[in-house]
Parts: structure tokens; sequence; C-alpha cells
């Protein structure tokens, strides 16, 4: 059975789209990893200059993306998207070079970048203010889902085909799948654009404006940045920490993932819930006040069952933050600037992890894996509890759940069961 909120037609087809194209691009970015660590002569440096090309990419799509979202028809701007990944995924076919790959990488992260904050405004056009915070849930459960099954379906067909042209394969099927259900979708919104010089950088720069104006965003923007700072110096550590700290081998890691995407699953249904019966600015604070604590607690066990279940918990608590970050925004900005802080949204994760993961680079070989992770968990506490006595986090704790007025026009109405 079909949750609840999949009986707004239009909705179900977006997510759907989003669905299938997130798995694809989950799966292919794993084997694409591997391919580029084969064909690079086991080369880890190639794997590093991979990461960072594909984060650059993204943070620029989410840029452009932010302000195209605003300016032309959504609809379009996702179906753009989707038709300009398929012939950087086919030349793939016939490459056999690193660098070949990094650059398509890049390619296909870029246009991701510019999807993503589009179809998360799109969802606020289609979805009535009174079920929003169930998409977004919905939304959040299944990134968490994915995150989950993803990488391991990945790594499992590269291994087994011994190459990437099936994983290929399914990602092209998965494209057009998108471009099916999304083209099909009824929404004529009519353009924002008008006469004039379109600047993307003043469109940024009025978006910025827009936030520091507003202290609830200031604050949401600003503590969520220094969490994907923080959280950015454990993703490229979690393997070495598993292996030499907790002395487990790469299938307990494998499983301590899975254990972090099953909580973001609960997670993200929980933040939905709790939306409900609690101010949503009071959840975004308080999440996010949890963060660096679960952090300091996971830290603190050396056995590998009781890690995987503070894991679990940890992303219970991510997916909340994350999921009510998103109603935030959808119950709380006005339309015209709604794309481009999602935008920004986004970046708060993508900007702050290359930056970190740029240090973990430099100083990664002059300290051991804990030291650098208890110095960055200390450092998490400093950057985030002291926030709460900052007028900015108060006022962005105090707001209620009162939505801004949306154009009803372009909603969804429920199928009848």
């Amino acid at each position: 059975m079909l949750p609840y909120i999949l009986r707004y037609p239009n909705f179900k087809k977006l997510y759907f789209a989003g669905f299938t194209s997130e798995l694809g691009s989950f799966i292919t970015e794993t084997a694409l990893m591997l391919a580029i660590f084969d064909i690079g002569g086991k080369d880890k440096s190639l794997l590093g200059l991979a990461r960072a090309i594909f984060l650059i990419f993204l943070t620029i799509g989410n840029l452009l993306g932010g302000s195209l979202g605003e300016k032309y028809n959504k609809k379009n701007i996702l179906l753009f998207s989707n038709y300009m990944r398929i012939p950087f995924v086919i030349s793939l076919f016939f490459a056999n070079s690193a660098s070949w790959f990094i650059f398509v990488d890049g390619m296909i992260a870029f246009f991701t970048g510019i999807y993503n904050p589009t179809r998360q405004s799109l969802t606020n056009d289609l979805v009535p203010g009174e079920d929003i915070s169930k998409a977004n849930g919905l939304f959040g459960s299944t990134f968490a889902i994915l995150h989950m099954i993803g990488p391991f379906l990945g790594a499992f067909l590269y291994t087994q085909f011994r190459g990437v042209s099936e994983v290929l394969s399914f990602d092209l099927f998965t494209y057009f799948v998108g471009i099916f259900l999304i083209g099909s979708i009824k929404y004529n919104k009519v353009s924002d654009n008008k006469p004039g010089k379109y600047s993307v950088i003043n469109d940024v720069g009025d978006a910025l404006k827009f936030v520091f104006k507003r202290k609830d965003l200031f604050a949401l923007i600003t503590t969520a940045s220094s969490a994907g700072f923080c959280i950015g110096f454990l993703i490229p550590l979690l393997l070495p920490y598993f292996t030499e700290v907790l002395g487990v081998d790469k299938r307990a890691y494998g499983i301590a993932f899975s254990c972090f995407g099953l909580g973001g699953l609960i997670g993200g249904w929980l933040g939905g819930k709790l939306s409900e019966r609690f101010y949503i600015g009071r959840i975004v604070v308080t999440s996010l006040m949890l963060e660096p604590i679960m952090m300091i607690l996971w830290l603190q066990t050396k056995n590998f069952y009781l890690s995987c279940f503070l894991f679990f918990l940890w992303g219970v608590v991510v997916l909340v933050s994350m999921t009510n970050q998103l109603n935030y925004i959808s119950h709380k900005v006005e339309s015209e600037y709604m794309t481009r802080v999602f935008s920004l949204l986004d970046l708060t994760f993508v900007a702050p992890n290359i930056i970190s993961g740029i240090i973990v680079s430099i100083i990664g070989k002059q300290f051991t894996t804990l030291e650098i992770l208890e110095s960055v968990s200390i450092l998490f506490v400093i950057m985030i509890i002291p926030r709460i006595f900052f007028k900015d986090m108060r006022t962005l704790l105090s707001m209620d759940n009162e939505r801004v007025e949306r154009d009803k026009t372009l909603q969804d109405e429920m199928e009848t069961p």
C-alpha cells in the first residue's frame, strides 16, 4: 500500500521520477569510483580528486539551479537536467580513461545540482501546505533507503559484471523513466523571467541578502553549515575508523553504514510526525544540538555493536533534522525565494564538505584517525551548542508553524481511493 501522500497524482510522478533517478545515481556513483580506482592503477589520489570534482560541480549546479528555478518553468528545468546527463553517461561506454570518468562524474553532479533544489521547490508548488511535511518526510526516508542500498548495489554489480556497462545501462533507463514521468506532470506555471540582463550572481546575492535579513533563516543556514563542516571530516575517516580503531573489516563498515541508513529511514518518518505536534523551529534547533552530542557518545565506545546502535540513533537524529529543515523552508519562505533558499541549504552540506575534505587530505598523515575525530567532535560542540544563547537561534527556536501563502492554482488534487 502506497503512502497517503502519494495520492496526489502529480506529486506521485515527481516522487517516482526522483526515486528512480537517485537510485541510478547512487549505484552509478559507487561503480564509477571503483572504475576510476581500477583504471587509474589503484591510485587513491584519483579518488580524492574525483570526490573534489564531484562536490565542486555539484556546488556550481546548486547555485545555478536555485537561480534558474525562480526564473523559468521548473518542470522544464527538471527535463533539461535529465536530457543533459544522458550523452555524458553514454560516452562512458566508449571511454577507458580515468580523467574522462572523473570529468563525466563531475558533469553528472553539475546537472544533479540543478535538479535537486528545483525538484524540492516544485514539490512545494504541487503539494498543499497541510501535507508538505508528509512529502518532505517521504523524501527524507527515501534518501535514507537509497543511501543504505545504493552503494551496496553499485559495488555488487560492478564486481559481478566486472565493469560499469550494466550499471550505466540501468542509469540511462532511470533517466528515460524520469523524463516520461516528469513530462506527464500537469504544471503550467508561467515563467517569472523578466526582460533585461539575467545574472546568476545577482540572483544568488539577492537570496543571501534575504537570508541575512531573516534572523531565523540565518540561524538555520549557518548552524547547518557548521554541522556540514564537522560531518565532512567524518565521511572520509569512517572506513579507517572502523578498520583501524575498532579493528573490524570492510564488511562490518558496510553494516555500520546500513545501521545509519536504517536510522535515517525512521528519522525521515519521525521528523514528519514530530512537525505535526511541535513547532518546526524547535525541532530543528533541538536536533542540531543533539548531533555533536551523538558524535561524542559514538566516539567513546570501542565496541562494534554498541557503535552500530549509536550510529543508528545518529541516523535518526540527522534525518529528523534534515526533514524539518526542509519543512521549515516550505512553511516560512516566500515562493519567489524558495528555490534559491533550498539551494543554499544544499550548499550548507556540500561546500563545508569540500573544505573539511581538503583539510583531511592535508593533516591525514600527521595525526591518527581518532585524534582528528575527537578534535572535530570538540569543535562540533563549540560551534553548535553555544549558539542557543544567540538571538538569531532564539528566534528560530520560537517560530510557530504558520505557513506563507502559496499559489493554490498549481496544487495537486488528491485522488479518491
